[in-house]
Protein backbone atom coordinates (compact mmCIF):
# COMPACT_ATOMS: atom_id res chain seq x y z
CA UNK A 1 0.00 0.00 0.00
CA UNK A 2 3.37 2.23 -0.67
CA UNK A 3 3.13 5.01 -2.83
CA UNK A 4 6.62 5.71 -5.29
CA UNK A 5 6.79 9.12 -6.78
CA UNK A 6 9.51 8.80 -9.10
CA UNK A 7 9.93 10.77 -12.89
CA UNK A 8 9.16 13.89 -12.07
CA UNK A 9 8.52 15.11 -15.49
CA UNK A 10 6.20 18.34 -14.72
CA UNK A 11 2.58 19.33 -14.34
CA UNK A 12 -0.70 18.89 -16.51
CA UNK A 13 -3.63 21.19 -15.21
CA UNK A 14 -5.73 19.86 -17.96
CA UNK A 15 -6.72 16.86 -16.48
CA UNK A 16 -8.03 15.47 -13.39
CA UNK A 17 -5.04 14.91 -10.59
CA UNK A 18 -6.18 11.30 -10.17
CA UNK A 19 -6.13 10.77 -14.23
CA UNK A 20 -2.44 11.60 -14.52
CA UNK A 21 0.35 9.49 -15.07
CA UNK A 22 2.40 8.73 -11.75
CA UNK A 23 5.34 10.82 -12.56
CA UNK A 24 3.54 13.83 -13.80
CA UNK A 25 2.26 15.94 -11.48
CA UNK A 26 0.00 19.23 -10.91
CA UNK A 27 2.15 21.77 -10.45
CA UNK A 28 6.13 22.36 -10.82
CA UNK A 29 8.09 25.38 -9.88
CA UNK A 30 11.57 26.10 -10.49
CA UNK A 31 12.03 22.85 -11.73
CA UNK A 32 14.41 22.03 -14.42
CA UNK A 33 13.56 19.51 -17.08
CA UNK A 34 16.28 16.50 -16.73
CA UNK A 35 16.63 12.84 -17.08
CA UNK A 36 12.87 12.43 -14.86
CA UNK A 37 14.30 14.15 -11.69
CA UNK A 38 13.65 16.83 -9.82
CA UNK A 39 16.36 19.26 -11.02
CA UNK A 40 16.35 23.12 -9.72
CA UNK A 41 17.54 25.56 -11.80
CA UNK A 42 20.80 27.66 -11.06
CA UNK A 43 20.13 31.11 -10.17
CA UNK A 44 20.84 33.79 -13.27
CA UNK A 45 24.27 35.36 -13.11
CA UNK A 46 24.42 38.61 -13.39
CA UNK A 47 26.78 39.84 -16.04
CA UNK A 48 26.43 43.13 -17.34
CA UNK A 49 23.72 46.52 -17.05
CA UNK A 50 22.13 48.38 -19.04
CA UNK A 51 19.69 51.46 -18.54
CA UNK A 52 16.50 51.31 -16.84
CA UNK A 53 13.01 50.57 -19.09
CA UNK A 54 14.58 48.61 -21.73
CA UNK A 55 12.36 45.78 -23.72
CA UNK A 56 15.31 44.14 -25.91
CA UNK A 57 18.74 42.82 -25.38
CA UNK A 58 20.98 41.97 -27.82
CA UNK A 59 24.94 41.32 -27.87
CA UNK A 60 27.13 42.88 -30.56
CA UNK A 61 30.63 41.82 -31.09
CA UNK A 62 28.93 38.05 -31.69
CA UNK A 63 32.78 36.40 -33.03
CA UNK A 64 34.34 36.72 -29.47
CA UNK A 65 32.80 34.76 -26.47
CA UNK A 66 31.63 37.13 -24.18
CA UNK A 67 29.41 37.53 -21.84
CA UNK A 68 29.95 41.73 -20.58
CA UNK A 69 30.76 43.18 -24.20
CA UNK A 70 28.52 44.58 -25.81
CA UNK A 71 24.84 44.80 -24.98
CA UNK A 72 22.68 46.99 -26.90
CA UNK A 73 19.46 47.44 -25.33
CA UNK A 74 16.21 49.38 -26.22
CA UNK A 75 13.08 50.70 -24.68
CA UNK A 76 11.26 49.00 -27.49
CA UNK A 77 10.69 45.88 -29.45
CA UNK A 78 13.49 45.74 -32.07
CA UNK A 79 15.07 42.82 -33.98
CA UNK A 80 18.50 43.17 -35.41
CA UNK A 81 20.08 40.96 -37.72
CA UNK A 82 23.75 41.03 -38.64
CA UNK A 83 25.23 41.68 -42.30
CA UNK A 84 25.76 38.85 -44.59
CA UNK A 85 29.07 40.56 -46.29
CA UNK A 86 31.86 38.33 -45.50
CA UNK A 87 34.61 41.68 -46.47
CA UNK A 88 32.80 43.62 -43.54
CA UNK A 89 35.15 43.92 -40.49
CA UNK A 90 33.12 46.30 -38.96
CA UNK A 91 29.92 43.87 -37.91
CA UNK A 92 27.31 46.24 -39.49
CA UNK A 93 24.27 45.32 -37.53
CA UNK A 94 20.85 46.35 -39.04
CA UNK A 95 17.35 46.56 -36.78
CA UNK A 96 14.02 47.32 -36.78
CA UNK A 97 11.27 48.81 -34.06
CA UNK A 98 13.00 51.74 -32.99
CA UNK A 99 12.04 54.05 -34.82
CA UNK A 100 12.69 53.80 -38.88
CA UNK A 101 14.90 51.37 -39.80
CA UNK A 102 18.54 51.51 -38.81
CA UNK A 103 21.92 50.22 -39.66
CA UNK A 104 25.03 50.83 -37.04
CA UNK A 105 28.28 48.77 -36.17
CA UNK A 106 31.29 48.41 -34.44
CA UNK A 107 32.91 52.31 -35.09
CA UNK A 108 29.32 54.07 -34.63
CA UNK A 109 27.38 51.89 -32.29
CA UNK A 110 29.97 51.48 -29.87
CA UNK A 111 31.55 55.32 -29.16
CA UNK A 112 30.28 55.49 -25.60
CA UNK A 113 27.71 53.37 -23.42
CA UNK A 114 24.75 53.15 -23.47
CA UNK A 115 25.11 50.78 -26.69
CA UNK A 116 24.29 51.36 -29.60
CA UNK A 117 25.89 54.83 -29.27
CA UNK A 118 24.74 55.25 -32.48
CA UNK A 119 23.64 54.31 -35.49
CA UNK A 120 22.22 55.97 -39.12
CA UNK A 121 19.13 55.61 -41.26
CA UNK A 122 18.36 52.49 -43.22
CA UNK A 123 18.37 53.20 -46.85
CA UNK A 124 19.41 55.98 -49.45
CA UNK A 125 17.24 58.24 -50.40
CA UNK A 126 17.05 59.25 -54.26
CA UNK A 127 17.71 62.61 -55.84
CA UNK A 128 14.48 64.77 -55.86
CA UNK A 129 13.79 67.76 -57.55
CA UNK A 130 14.06 69.31 -60.61
CA UNK A 131 17.13 70.72 -62.37
CA UNK A 132 17.87 72.24 -65.81
CA UNK A 133 19.74 70.92 -68.68
CA UNK A 134 21.97 73.30 -70.98
CA UNK A 135 23.95 72.49 -73.67
CA UNK A 136 27.14 74.74 -73.45
CA UNK A 137 29.07 73.30 -76.96
CA UNK A 138 27.37 71.70 -79.46
CA UNK A 139 28.58 68.32 -80.75
CA UNK A 140 28.67 67.53 -84.36
CA UNK A 141 26.98 64.91 -86.57
CA UNK A 142 23.73 63.14 -86.11
CA UNK A 143 21.41 64.89 -83.37
CA UNK A 144 19.83 62.26 -81.02
CA UNK A 145 17.53 62.81 -77.62
CA UNK A 146 19.40 62.03 -74.40
CA UNK A 147 18.44 61.44 -71.27
CA UNK A 148 20.50 62.11 -67.86
CA UNK A 149 19.67 60.21 -64.55
CA UNK A 150 21.31 60.24 -61.05
CA UNK A 151 21.46 58.38 -57.92
CA UNK A 152 23.10 59.15 -54.32
CA UNK A 153 26.46 56.92 -53.17
CA UNK A 154 27.04 56.44 -49.25
CA UNK A 155 30.23 56.48 -47.71
CA UNK A 156 29.76 52.30 -48.08
CA UNK A 157 29.33 52.24 -51.83
CA UNK A 158 25.56 52.35 -51.24
CA UNK A 159 23.42 53.67 -53.90
CA UNK A 160 20.20 54.48 -54.24
CA UNK A 161 17.15 54.24 -56.93
CA UNK A 162 17.72 56.97 -59.88
CA UNK A 163 16.14 60.26 -60.43
CA UNK A 164 15.16 60.97 -63.79
CA UNK A 165 16.90 64.45 -64.37
CA UNK A 166 15.24 65.21 -67.60
CA UNK A 167 16.23 65.02 -71.31
CA UNK A 168 18.23 67.02 -73.99
CA UNK A 169 18.37 67.12 -77.77
CA UNK A 170 22.19 67.37 -78.66
CA UNK A 171 25.02 65.80 -81.26
CA UNK A 172 27.73 63.73 -80.45
CA UNK A 173 30.64 65.15 -78.78
CA UNK A 174 28.54 67.92 -77.29
CA UNK A 175 29.23 69.59 -73.95
CA UNK A 176 26.13 69.94 -71.74
CA UNK A 177 26.07 71.10 -68.46
CA UNK A 178 23.30 70.54 -65.29
CA UNK A 179 22.75 72.99 -62.60
CA UNK A 180 20.41 73.57 -59.84
CA UNK A 181 21.37 69.80 -58.55
CA UNK A 182 19.29 69.23 -55.35
CA UNK A 183 20.90 68.47 -51.98
CA UNK A 184 21.12 65.42 -49.64
CA UNK A 185 17.76 65.48 -47.59
CA UNK A 186 18.30 65.93 -43.88
CA UNK A 187 19.16 63.25 -42.35
CA UNK A 188 21.88 60.28 -41.04
CA UNK A 189 22.55 58.58 -43.79
CA UNK A 190 25.89 59.42 -44.88
CA UNK A 191 25.86 60.21 -48.94
CA UNK A 192 29.11 61.62 -50.15
CA UNK A 193 28.79 61.28 -53.80
CA UNK A 194 26.72 61.81 -56.81
CA UNK A 195 26.40 59.56 -59.66
CA UNK A 196 25.18 60.65 -63.11
CA UNK A 197 24.10 58.42 -65.67
CA UNK A 198 23.86 59.10 -69.24
CA UNK A 199 21.67 57.28 -71.86
CA UNK A 200 22.87 55.47 -75.17
CA UNK A 201 21.41 52.46 -77.17
CA UNK A 202 23.37 49.43 -75.20
CA UNK A 203 24.51 45.81 -77.38
CA UNK A 204 20.78 45.10 -76.72
CA UNK A 205 19.76 47.75 -79.35
CA UNK A 206 17.65 49.11 -76.11
CA UNK A 207 18.01 52.71 -74.87
CA UNK A 208 20.44 52.05 -71.15
CA UNK A 209 22.13 54.10 -68.59
CA UNK A 210 25.58 54.00 -68.66
CA UNK A 211 27.60 55.20 -65.75
CA UNK A 212 29.13 59.02 -66.77
CA UNK A 213 31.11 60.19 -63.98
CA UNK A 214 31.06 60.87 -59.86
CA UNK A 215 30.64 64.26 -58.12
CA UNK A 216 30.79 65.08 -54.24
CA UNK A 217 27.15 65.21 -53.19
CA UNK A 218 27.48 68.63 -52.27
CA UNK A 219 27.87 69.98 -56.09
CA UNK A 220 25.26 71.99 -57.31
CA UNK A 221 26.22 71.62 -61.22
CA UNK A 222 27.83 68.91 -62.98
CA UNK A 223 29.30 68.63 -66.58
CA UNK A 224 29.03 66.30 -69.50
CA UNK A 225 31.82 66.80 -71.10
CA UNK A 226 31.46 64.08 -73.72
CA UNK A 227 33.96 62.43 -71.91
CA UNK A 228 33.79 57.98 -72.81
CA UNK A 229 31.18 56.06 -70.87
CA UNK A 230 31.68 53.85 -68.42
CA UNK A 231 30.80 50.10 -69.08
CA UNK A 232 28.31 50.03 -65.90
CA UNK A 233 24.84 50.80 -66.69
CA UNK A 234 22.25 51.59 -63.72
CA UNK A 235 21.21 48.98 -61.75
CA UNK A 236 19.08 50.71 -59.31
CA UNK A 237 15.60 51.19 -60.43
CA UNK A 238 13.13 50.55 -58.18
CA UNK A 239 15.81 50.43 -55.36
CA UNK A 240 13.15 51.92 -52.57
CA UNK A 241 14.30 52.63 -49.23
CA UNK A 242 12.81 50.31 -46.21
CA UNK A 243 9.81 51.69 -45.20
CA UNK A 244 9.20 53.70 -41.90
CA UNK A 245 6.85 51.34 -39.97
CA UNK A 246 9.39 48.46 -41.00
CA UNK A 247 9.44 45.78 -38.33
CA UNK A 248 10.29 42.29 -37.31
CA UNK A 249 12.97 41.97 -39.51
CA UNK A 250 14.88 38.40 -40.11
CA UNK A 251 17.65 37.52 -42.27
CA UNK A 252 17.26 35.19 -44.75
CA UNK A 253 18.88 32.90 -47.27
CA UNK A 254 20.74 33.94 -50.16
CA UNK A 255 21.96 37.45 -48.64
CA UNK A 256 18.15 38.49 -48.35
CA UNK A 257 16.01 40.34 -44.81
CA UNK A 258 11.99 40.44 -45.01
CA UNK A 259 10.36 42.94 -43.00
CA UNK A 260 6.86 43.78 -42.41
CA UNK A 261 5.45 47.04 -43.20
CA UNK A 262 1.69 47.41 -43.02
CA UNK A 263 -0.29 44.29 -43.94
CA UNK A 264 2.78 43.27 -46.47
CA UNK A 265 5.68 41.11 -46.13
CA UNK A 266 8.99 43.00 -47.98
CA UNK A 267 12.32 41.66 -48.82
CA UNK A 268 15.38 43.39 -49.76
CA UNK A 269 17.46 43.11 -53.06
CA UNK A 270 20.12 40.16 -52.01
CA UNK A 271 23.12 41.42 -49.90
CA UNK A 272 21.96 44.74 -50.17
CA UNK A 273 19.71 45.38 -47.36
CA UNK A 274 19.08 48.99 -47.66
CA UNK A 275 17.14 48.16 -51.36
CA UNK A 276 13.55 47.51 -50.87
CA UNK A 277 12.22 47.11 -54.07
CA UNK A 278 8.10 47.20 -53.97
CA UNK A 279 8.15 44.72 -56.96
CA UNK A 280 9.18 41.61 -54.53
CA UNK A 281 6.17 42.89 -51.82
CA UNK A 282 3.61 40.13 -50.70
CA UNK A 283 0.42 41.26 -49.26
CA UNK A 284 -1.41 37.88 -48.24
CA UNK A 285 -5.00 37.82 -47.95
CA UNK A 286 -7.31 39.04 -44.97
CA UNK A 287 -4.46 39.17 -43.03
CA UNK A 288 -2.53 41.16 -41.38
CA UNK A 289 0.82 39.94 -40.61
CA UNK A 290 2.29 40.48 -36.55
CA UNK A 291 5.66 38.25 -36.63
CA UNK A 292 8.02 36.36 -38.43
CA UNK A 293 10.66 33.70 -37.68
CA UNK A 294 13.00 31.73 -40.07
CA UNK A 295 13.42 27.94 -39.89
CA UNK A 296 15.51 26.18 -42.40
CA UNK A 297 14.54 28.04 -45.69
CA UNK A 298 11.28 28.47 -44.96
CA UNK A 299 10.27 32.49 -43.10
CA UNK A 300 7.13 31.78 -41.04
CA UNK A 301 5.08 34.85 -41.48
CA UNK A 302 2.49 34.53 -37.86
CA UNK A 303 -0.86 37.23 -38.64
CA UNK A 304 -3.94 38.01 -36.84
CA UNK A 305 -5.35 34.75 -38.14
CA UNK A 306 -4.09 31.97 -40.62
CA UNK A 307 0.62 31.94 -40.43
CA UNK A 308 1.96 32.21 -43.92
CA UNK A 309 4.73 29.73 -45.28
CA UNK A 310 6.93 31.88 -47.59
CA UNK A 311 10.12 30.77 -49.42
CA UNK A 312 12.26 30.78 -52.60
CA UNK A 313 15.48 30.75 -53.89
CA UNK A 314 15.26 34.47 -54.49
CA UNK A 315 13.20 38.00 -53.58
CA UNK A 316 11.31 37.64 -56.99
CA UNK A 317 10.58 34.19 -56.61
CA UNK A 318 8.74 34.20 -53.58
CA UNK A 319 5.88 32.13 -52.88
CA UNK A 320 3.38 32.13 -50.07
CA UNK A 321 0.67 29.64 -49.06
CA UNK A 322 -1.57 29.96 -46.05
CA UNK A 323 -1.28 27.24 -43.36
CA UNK A 324 -4.13 25.19 -42.32
CA UNK A 325 -3.91 26.50 -38.48
CA UNK A 326 -6.22 29.19 -37.15
CA UNK A 327 -3.80 30.06 -34.44
CA UNK A 328 -3.09 33.79 -34.55
CA UNK A 329 -0.14 35.40 -32.96
CA UNK A 330 -1.00 37.54 -29.85
CA UNK A 331 2.82 38.72 -28.47
CA UNK A 332 5.53 38.70 -31.25
CA UNK A 333 7.99 38.83 -28.10
CA UNK A 334 6.91 34.98 -28.00
CA UNK A 335 8.16 33.95 -31.31
CA UNK A 336 11.19 31.57 -31.28
CA UNK A 337 12.85 30.01 -34.39
CA UNK A 338 14.04 26.35 -33.47
CA UNK A 339 15.88 24.08 -35.40
CA UNK A 340 12.61 22.25 -36.28
CA UNK A 341 10.08 24.95 -36.72
CA UNK A 342 8.41 27.74 -35.33
CA UNK A 343 6.69 28.40 -31.81
CA UNK A 344 4.47 31.18 -30.81
CA UNK A 345 1.74 32.25 -28.08
CA UNK A 346 -1.18 32.17 -29.74
CA UNK A 347 -4.99 32.62 -28.14
CA UNK A 348 -5.49 28.21 -27.68
CA UNK A 349 -2.08 27.81 -26.44
CA UNK A 350 1.89 27.80 -27.28
CA UNK A 351 1.74 26.96 -31.10
CA UNK A 352 3.82 25.56 -33.61
CA UNK A 353 4.51 24.61 -36.84
CA UNK A 354 7.74 22.81 -38.46
CA UNK A 355 8.87 19.35 -39.44
CA UNK A 356 5.63 18.06 -37.25
CA UNK A 357 2.94 19.79 -38.79
CA UNK A 358 0.87 22.21 -36.65
CA UNK A 359 0.11 21.89 -33.16
CA UNK A 360 -0.41 23.41 -29.67
CA UNK A 361 2.38 22.05 -27.51
CA UNK A 362 0.09 22.92 -24.26
CA UNK A 363 -2.55 20.80 -26.00
CA UNK A 364 -3.60 18.37 -23.09
CA UNK A 365 -1.76 20.29 -20.58
CA UNK A 366 -3.08 23.62 -20.20
CA UNK A 367 -7.14 24.34 -20.80
CA UNK A 368 -7.74 27.34 -23.03
CA UNK A 369 -8.57 28.88 -19.88
CA UNK A 370 -5.46 28.17 -18.20
CA UNK A 371 -3.27 29.40 -20.51
CA UNK A 372 -5.38 32.82 -21.09
CA UNK A 373 -4.48 33.22 -17.51
CA UNK A 374 -1.31 33.41 -18.18
CA UNK A 375 -1.73 36.49 -20.15
CA UNK A 376 -0.04 35.53 -23.25
CA UNK A 377 -0.32 38.59 -25.10
CA UNK A 378 2.28 39.50 -22.53
CA UNK A 379 4.45 36.68 -23.56
CA UNK A 380 8.53 36.83 -24.45
CA UNK A 381 10.22 33.53 -25.39
CA UNK A 382 13.37 31.94 -26.12
CA UNK A 383 14.98 28.75 -26.35
CA UNK A 384 17.13 26.64 -24.14
CA UNK A 385 18.87 22.99 -24.45
CA UNK A 386 15.82 22.46 -26.50
CA UNK A 387 13.43 23.73 -24.56
CA UNK A 388 10.79 26.75 -24.94
CA UNK A 389 11.53 29.46 -22.21
CA UNK A 390 8.64 31.69 -21.78
CA UNK A 391 7.71 34.49 -19.78
CA UNK A 392 4.66 36.70 -18.54
CA UNK A 393 3.28 38.86 -16.28
CA UNK A 394 0.18 38.82 -14.15
CA UNK A 395 -1.00 41.64 -12.26
CA UNK A 396 2.44 43.18 -12.56
CA UNK A 397 4.48 40.69 -11.69
CA UNK A 398 7.05 38.53 -14.32
CA UNK A 399 6.29 35.02 -13.71
CA UNK A 400 7.90 32.27 -16.40
CA UNK A 401 7.47 28.91 -18.00
CA UNK A 402 9.80 25.93 -19.64
CA UNK A 403 8.11 23.30 -21.70
CA UNK A 404 9.59 20.76 -24.34
CA UNK A 405 9.71 22.38 -27.76
CA UNK A 406 9.10 19.13 -29.15
CA UNK A 407 7.24 16.79 -28.21
CA UNK A 408 6.20 18.07 -24.32
CA UNK A 409 5.15 15.83 -21.48
CA UNK A 410 4.48 18.45 -18.79
CA UNK A 411 4.97 21.66 -18.26
CA UNK A 412 7.55 23.41 -15.45
CA UNK A 413 6.56 26.37 -14.04
CA UNK A 414 9.03 29.23 -12.80
CA UNK A 415 8.70 31.97 -9.72
CA UNK A 416 10.57 34.34 -11.69
CA UNK A 417 10.19 35.76 -15.15
CA UNK A 418 11.39 38.60 -17.21
CA UNK A 419 10.56 41.40 -20.18
CA UNK A 420 13.58 40.73 -22.42
CA UNK A 421 15.53 37.85 -23.46
CA UNK A 422 18.40 36.67 -25.65
CA UNK A 423 19.76 33.44 -27.48
CA UNK A 424 23.92 33.68 -27.87
CA UNK A 425 24.10 31.03 -30.37
CA UNK A 426 27.97 31.62 -30.46
CA UNK A 427 27.94 30.62 -26.74
CA UNK A 428 24.67 28.69 -26.58
CA UNK A 429 23.49 30.53 -23.83
CA UNK A 430 20.61 32.98 -22.95
CA UNK A 431 20.58 35.98 -21.05
CA UNK A 432 17.73 37.74 -19.58
CA UNK A 433 16.58 41.15 -18.09
CA UNK A 434 16.42 41.72 -14.50
CA UNK A 435 15.14 45.22 -14.16
CA UNK A 436 18.78 47.14 -14.97
CA UNK A 437 20.94 43.63 -14.58
CA UNK A 438 21.89 41.94 -17.63
CA UNK A 439 21.99 37.86 -16.53
CA UNK A 440 23.32 34.64 -17.90
CA UNK A 441 20.26 32.11 -17.10
CA UNK A 442 20.91 28.90 -15.20
CA UNK A 443 24.65 30.44 -14.61
CA UNK A 444 24.86 31.54 -10.89
CA UNK A 445 26.46 29.42 -8.01
CA UNK A 446 23.49 28.77 -6.12
CA UNK A 447 20.15 26.99 -6.64
CA UNK A 448 16.67 27.75 -6.86
CA UNK A 449 14.16 25.96 -4.66
CA UNK A 450 12.15 23.46 -6.79
CA UNK A 451 8.92 22.56 -6.34
CA UNK A 452 6.90 19.07 -7.11
CA UNK A 453 3.02 18.56 -6.46
CA UNK A 454 2.21 14.72 -7.64
CA UNK A 455 -1.05 13.63 -8.70
CA UNK A 456 -3.50 12.58 -6.62
CA UNK A 457 -2.85 8.42 -5.66
CA UNK A 458 -6.43 6.97 -4.79
CA UNK A 459 -6.17 3.58 -2.65
CA UNK A 460 -7.68 0.91 -2.20
CA UNK A 461 -8.25 1.30 1.14
CA UNK A 462 -8.54 4.15 4.14
CA UNK A 463 -4.35 3.98 5.06
CA UNK A 464 -2.42 6.61 7.16
CA UNK A 465 0.75 7.41 5.71
CA UNK A 466 2.94 7.87 8.30
CA UNK A 467 6.35 6.92 6.84
CA UNK A 468 8.48 8.29 4.06
CA UNK A 469 11.76 7.79 2.23
CA UNK A 470 13.71 10.09 -0.10
CA UNK A 471 16.24 9.33 -2.74
CA UNK A 472 17.77 12.47 -3.47
CA UNK A 473 22.20 13.49 -4.38
CA UNK A 474 21.91 16.75 -1.79
CA UNK A 475 20.04 17.74 1.46
CA UNK A 476 17.49 18.57 3.11
CA UNK A 477 14.37 17.44 1.15
CA UNK A 478 11.27 18.64 2.57
CA UNK A 479 8.04 17.01 1.82
CA UNK A 480 4.36 17.66 3.16
CA UNK A 481 1.66 15.27 2.33
CA UNK A 482 -1.93 15.96 1.73
CA UNK A 483 -4.76 13.31 2.44
CA UNK A 484 -8.44 13.89 0.96
CA UNK A 485 -7.58 17.49 -0.31
CA UNK A 486 -6.65 18.45 3.74
CA UNK A 487 -2.60 19.16 4.11
CA UNK A 488 -1.20 16.59 6.67
CA UNK A 489 2.18 16.34 8.21
CA UNK A 490 5.87 17.87 6.70
CA UNK A 491 9.01 16.41 7.38
CA UNK A 492 12.51 17.88 6.73
CA UNK A 493 14.65 15.03 5.47
CA UNK A 494 18.53 15.00 5.96
CA UNK A 495 19.46 11.91 4.48
CA UNK A 496 18.47 8.37 2.86
CA UNK A 497 17.20 6.64 5.85
CA UNK A 498 13.44 6.32 5.88
CA UNK A 499 11.60 8.45 8.37
CA UNK A 500 8.39 8.83 10.31
CA UNK A 501 5.75 11.76 9.08
CA UNK A 502 2.63 12.44 10.73
CA UNK A 503 -0.01 11.20 8.22
CA UNK A 504 -2.90 12.07 10.57
CA UNK A 505 -6.31 9.81 9.90
CA UNK A 506 -6.83 7.17 7.45
CA UNK A 507 -7.42 7.95 3.90
CA UNK A 508 -7.77 7.04 0.41
CA UNK A 509 -6.26 10.06 -1.43
CA UNK A 510 -2.64 11.01 -1.03
CA UNK A 511 -0.41 13.10 -2.99
CA UNK A 512 3.39 14.98 -1.90
CA UNK A 513 4.54 17.83 -2.46
CA UNK A 514 8.37 17.77 -2.70
CA UNK A 515 10.88 20.67 -2.05
CA UNK A 516 14.39 20.91 -2.37
CA UNK A 517 16.97 23.24 -3.36
CA UNK A 518 19.15 20.02 -4.77
CA UNK A 519 18.66 16.75 -7.11
CA UNK A 520 15.59 14.42 -6.12
CA UNK A 521 15.20 11.48 -7.87
CA UNK A 522 11.99 10.07 -5.93
CA UNK A 523 10.08 9.39 -2.80
CA UNK A 524 8.67 6.44 -1.64
CA UNK A 525 5.56 7.22 1.37
CA UNK A 526 4.00 3.80 3.42
CA UNK A 527 1.65 3.54 6.42
CA UNK A 528 4.99 2.63 8.51
CA UNK A 529 8.71 2.15 7.77
CA UNK A 530 8.76 -1.59 8.13
CA UNK A 531 6.53 -1.04 4.98
CA UNK A 532 9.17 1.06 3.01
CA UNK A 533 11.91 -1.80 4.14
CA UNK A 534 9.33 -4.77 3.16
CA UNK A 535 9.25 -2.97 -0.63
Amino acid sequence: MSIAIVGMAGAVKALDAHQLDPSIGVDSVNQRPRFGEMVPWRQPLAVASVPAGRKTIYRFGRDVASDANYWFSWTTVVHAVRGFLASDTTERTYFTGSGTPKVTDNIIGLAGAPYPTSARELGVPAPSGTSTITQVTAGTGTARLTFYADTFITDKGEESKPRLIGSITTAPGAIVDITSLPPVPAGNYGVTTRRLYRSEVGTSGQGEFFFLRDVPSGDTSVQDDARALGAGTMVTTGWEMPPADMHSLVGLWGGMMAGISGRSIRFCEPYKPYAWPLSYEIVPPNVTPVGQAVWAKNLVVLTNGRPLLVNGSTPSAMGDEPIEFDQACVSVQSIVASESGVIWASPDGLAYYGTAGPKILTDGILTREQWQAMAPETMVGTLFDGLYLGFYQVGGVWKGFAISATAPAGIYFLETGYPAAYLDKLREAVYVLDGTSVKKWDAGAAFMTAKFVSKTFKLAHRVSMCALEVVARVWPVTVQLFADGEARGSRTVTSSEPVTIKGGAPAREWRAEITSAGVVLGVNIAPSIRDLRDE
